[in-house]
């Protein structure tokens, strides 16, 4: 019975510290009105948010804003901290293709609010993100015209930030003690069963 308890104890410590891992919260591609933004993956977790830039397209008389999102729900509540780069390549200027970053539906603009005419204008920042379970988030960028060039978002996690990802990985203290007593069962019952076969020959 003792032995069966300790094993039951140092199993119950491995199922808690492999609970600890951070869930991954999945990206959804959007756009509007038809338009041809899009998303490029980048490596270390970082993706590139590019606004939409086909013209005028089939059944609309004119140019027709769209507006290209990559959103994902918050798994678990999150402290999320990204470093963002927005450069525009709109002939006619910034104010063309506005982009930042969503939550729970509101858009927060980050992008500059210049009305030149400046091709290649580039603002950079960070943004930290406070997100209870069920929060959606994400970034954007709003083709205004969808003509005359693109603007991106290029958006990766910042370094150095605690983001959730690396805050869950860290087991507590508690997660630490259980897994400890039940190696330390372990050993004992393995101990005591070595004891008991040597006793029996």
């Amino acid at each position: 019975m003792l032995r069966s308890g300790w094993v039951a104890l140092c199993a119950a410590g491995v199922v808690a510290t492999a609970g600890q891992a951070a869930a991954t919260d999945m990206f959804t591609l959007g756009n509007t009105n038809g338009g041809d933004g899009g998303v490029t993956l980048m490596s270390g977790g970082g993706f590139d948010v590019f606004g939409s830039d086909n013209g005028h397209p089939v059944g609309f008389g004119g140019p027709i804003a769209n507006l290209t999102s990559y959103v994902a729900t918050s798994g678990v509540a999150q402290t999320l901290t990204f470093d963002w780069t927005y450069t525009t390549h709109d002939l006619s200027g910034a104010q063309y293709d506005p982009g930042g970053y969503i939550v729970n539906g509101v858009q927060h603009q980050v992008s500059p609010l210049s009305s030149d005419p400046i091709e290649f204008l580039s603002s950079s920042g960070q943004v930290t993100l406070n997100l209870a379970a069920g929060d959606t988030y994400g970034f954007y960028i709003f083709s205004t015209d969808s003509e005359a060039g693109r603007a991106d978002i290029a958006v990766t996690p910042a370094r150095g930030a605690l983001n959730a990802e690396s805050i869950a990985a860290v087991p507590e203290p508690a997660t630490w003690a259980l897994m400890l007593t039940g190696f330390l069962g372990l050993g004992l019952a393995l101990r005591r069963r070595r004891a008991g076969l040597a006793a029996a020959a």
